[in-house]
């Protein structure tokens, strides 16, 4: 596993069924991995547990790993025209990126947040006989 990870935490709006959701983002995924530096991503579901009463503000997380530091992976993503919300509905406004994948007619309400996480420690891996 990379030592970098990007976190992008996603809510779509409500009237957006799972599976078109699904649908869409998983094809994005191919989008965002086409751009130096961003290696794997992986899309969760988030469900609350501990300590986490009321329901999450958002329902998806992608972790993406990176090769590169963060910094310079969102540098890249940027210059790719996917560095936000907007720049991705510019870049989208060509004919030749929008027949790639086009945006979603609920795209604009979909809300995002995203965090780079850079590593603190050594990945720990459970014993085997631990388990």
């Amino acid at each position: 596993m990379s030592r970098n990870v990007h976190l992008v935490f996603s809510q779509p709006p409500a009237e957006v069924s799972d599976t078109d959701y699904d649908q869409w983002y998983d094809e994005h995924l191919d989008e965002i991995l086409a751009v130096p530096g961003w290696e794997s991503a992986r899309r969760y579901r988030i469900s609350p547990v501990v300590g986490a009463d009321d329901a999450p503000p958002f329902r998806y997380v992608a972790i993406y790993e990176l090769s590169v530091d963060p910094t310079t992976a969102v540098a890249n993503l940027e210059q790719a025209g996917m560095g936000d919300a907007s720049s991705y509905v510019e870049l989208k406004d060509d004919e030749a990126e929008a027949a790639r994948l086009p945006l979603p007619e609920w795209f604009a309400e979909v809300v995002f947040a995203s965090w780079n996480c850079e590593a603190v420690g050594e990945r720990v891996i459970a014993r085997s006989e631990a388990r």
